[in-house]
């Protein structure tokens, strides 16, 4: 049988009717072939993201865990306040960590678009072979082979996976290079330089063609349901009886989400503590992923039932269209679980990425509101520079205080002058502070927050300090972000990673750093909780203007700071939107090529309609309702699974990453996505609509 298919698959008549149904049906054709293409182009793309950000990070020990190369720095060690040394965290390891998360997640954000393209190709080979069932009831009865006739859905296949596979590989090459002029990268650590770019065609050419096999795997269902097709039954409108396989699936989906969602949340504490953070990721990405597409199986039923509740809901006296679009999803809305499939898993993760960037861009707002954005920084951008000239112009309201540049990472120390850190916290008026200031001085240290982490350490405990300066132990006064910071140009994980000690203690670092004086920190002593910038800035500004005494010094007000940041995690995490673009894109034409199915499939109904005397505005109506409906339940299921997914997400950042994340939920968001899922999805029913009006009036005409 399968040497007679393989002849039947390369036969005249395999490919005189599969290029004709091909032909005949070009939007489902051009939305099958853009399912598998930009699915394809989107794991490509991250796929030479990936590559490229990690050939230039491999170049630097701070981005690179395994390079040789190290810069020379201090050496730290942590040790109990009863003298046991305490053995830190390893900063190359740790740090690299939070990346690989990061590029992990982006990783499995590119599936959704091939698996929302999986989707559309899968349901646009079903419903065609439905739709087609009395023509090849009809070829059989001329004569066509059970073999010959699977051999046309097959070759169409074939046909539709291998352009949208080329296209795959065509698409991503633009996009990539799109990608990277956007200063995208995999970590957003690095910038890719197009000069530099190279495209891996290997791994590119294989993620197609696993895109072209998802293709084939579409069509093998609906070929084994033309093999047992009865030819009579078909011929006669007779439907075949349905199997209660998928009934027993959808059972089984009910069973497997609230207790997939259960196990989870009591074994969550001991994945938490006795997996490592990226193992603990994947558990949780992967539970994650299972209850997706559990709540994807249940997507045809829960459409259903919820058109039956907006049935009941309607008024009595409603308006024919609304009744008529009610009756509808009651009775069919199953045949919409496609599209809302695809409604909910794109919203749900376009949820999910905001509500995660909205924990880490509050946590830069929380941190630089502890005092970071009360400062004016004047910070030393070029070698040789120094802020040190700016000290007399500025007017007598500002309380300058002298630091001087840190030491390499990742043991970063920086030293600032005697009686700064006292005045510092007294101007600031905060108990906590002035208490950890008094404690401050010769032999101290004070540390932020993830520099204690890492060398777990606290107030009353130790610092070991050694390097070409000396050695030296240094009591821990405090561990804190809002008194001492002075600012450096560099990642936001690294630059919060530091220790402040006092000008006595200097000599420690000065083989590494440039001296006390060379960086600035400017507070407001007029009104330090409102400072006034402007008024802080004016004379630094005349002076560059007039000298080059401050030639190579960033000057930078802490609120201007901390909006940078913010800035700069919404373009860590711009990838992701793109991803996601990509994947609305693709939802869109799944949303349109279901209603053109459907469309198609009820020309009669629609002629019905216009004889009972609908017009065509009518009709094109009850085809936007039923795609205002989809988006409003997609929506709703996106927000059902997004809020979950979403708290997840900051979950594992918590636990992965040293940023202290919380999770909220803005209720814009929920709104924003309710309103975007029905907009989308109405843009999406337009052409059908048209189609269904314009079909309707030629039936009526031609009748």
């Amino acid at each position: 049988m399968f040497a007679g298919f393989l002849r039947a698959l390369f036969g005249r008549f395999a490919a005189l009717i599969s290029a004709r149904n091909l032909r005949t049906d070009r939007f489902g054709t051009w939305a099958a072939i853009l399912g598998v293409a930009l699915g394809s182009a989107t794991v490509n793309v991250v796929l030479v993201l990936d590559a490229n950000t990690r050939a230039i990070e491999s170049r630097s020990w701070v981005t690179n865990p395994d390079s040789e190369r190290t810069p020379t720095t201090i050496a730290l060690q942590g040790v109990r306040a009863d003298g046991t040394p305490i053995e830190a965290a390893d900063a190359k390891e740790e740090t690299h960590e939070d990346y690989e998360v990061m590029r992990s997640a982006i990783r499995l954000g590119s599936l959704s678009a091939y698996l929302v393209g999986a989707l559309i190709v899968f349901f646009t080979f079903a419903a065609v072979i439905e739709r087609k069932k009395r023509e090849v009831a009809l070829y059989r009865s001329l004569g066509a082979l059970p073999e010959q006739v699977a051999a046309v859905f097959v070759r169409e296949a074939v046909l539709v996976a291998a352009i949208g596979a080329f296209l795959g590989v065509l698409a991503a090459i633009p996009l990539s290079y799109a990608a990277a002029l956007a200063g995208m990268t995999t970590t957003g650590r690095a910038r890719i330089h197009l000069h530099d770019m190279t495209l891996p065609f290997g791994r590119m050419i294989t993620v197609s063609l696993i895109g072209a096999a998802t293709a084939l795997l579409g069509v093998i269902r609906p070929v084994r349901e033309i093999l047992r097709l009865h030819v009579a039954d078909a011929l006669a409108g007779r439907a075949a009886s349905e199997s209660d396989g998928p009934s027993r699936v959808r059972g089984l989906a009910r069973i497997a989400l609230p207790f997939t969602a259960l196990l989870f949340v009591l074994m969550r504490p001991f994945f938490k503590n006795a997996l490592p953070s990226l193992a603990f990721f994947a558990v949780e990405a992967g539970v994650v992923c299972a209850l997706a597409l559990a709540t994807v199986v249940l997507v045809p039923d829960v459409v259903a039932r919820l058109g039956g509740l907006l049935a009941r809901a309607l008024p009595a006296r409603s308006s024919a269209v609304r009744l008529l679009v009610a009756r509808r999803v009651a009775r069919r809305g199953g045949e919409l679980g496609l599209p809302v499939a695809g409604i909910m898993l794109v919203f749900a993760l376009l949820l999910a990425l905001h509500i995660s960037t909205h924990a880490l861009k509050r946590e830069v707002i929380a941190w630089a509101q502890g005092g970071v954005e009360r400062c004016l920084f004047l910070v030393p951008d070029a070698r040789g520079a120094t802020a040190e000239p700016a000290i007399a112009a500025f007017p007598p309201r500002a309380m300058v205080i002298r630091t001087s540049t840190r030491t390499p990472w990742p043991n970063a120390l920086h030293a600032v002058e005697s009686a700064g850190i006292a005045r510092w916290a007294r101007l600031l008026g905060r108990p906590d502070l002035v208490e950890i200031a008094d404690r401050f001085g010769p032999g101290a240290v004070i540390l932020s927050p993830m520099m204690s982490r890492r060398f777990h350490v606290s107030t009353g405990d130790f610092l070991d300090v050694s390097g070409k300066g000396g050695q030296k132990r240094l009591r821990v006064a405090g561990v804190t972000d809002d008194i001492g910071y002075a600012l450096v140009l560099d990642a936001y994980r690294n630059g919060k990673t530091y220790g402040v000690i006092d000008e006595a203690d200097a000599g420690l670092i000065a083989p590494y750093v440039r001296p006390i004086g060379t960086s600035l920190v400017v507070l407001d002593a007029e009104s330090p909780a409102e400072p006034d910038f402007r008024a802080l800035f004016a004379p630094i500004r005349d002076m560059q203007h007039t000298t080059s005494k401050l030639r190579g010094v960033r000057v930078l007000a802490g609120e201007g700071f901390m909006a940078e940041r913010v800035r700069e995690t919404g373009r860590d995490f711009l990838i992701f939107d793109v991803i996601l673009f990509l994947t609305t894109a693709l939802a869109a034409i799944g949303v349109a090529n279901q209603l053109a199915i459907l469309v198609h499939a009820r020309r009669r109904e629609f002629l019905l309609y216009r004889t009972l005397g609908m017009t065509s505005s009518d009709v094109r109506t009850i085809v936007l309702g039923e795609g205002a409906f989809t988006g409003l339940v997609g929506g709703a299921l996106a927000v059902f699974l997004g809020v979950p997914l979403g708290y997840a997400t900051v979950g594992a950042l918590r636990a992965v990453s040293a940023f202290d994340v919380a999770f909220a939920l803005p209720t814009h968001y929920v709104v924003l996505t309710l309103a975007a899922s029905v907009a989308l999805s109405l843009t999406a029913a337009l052409y059908p609509a048209h189609n269904a009006a314009r079909g309707a009036a030629r039936i009526e005409h031609e009748g």
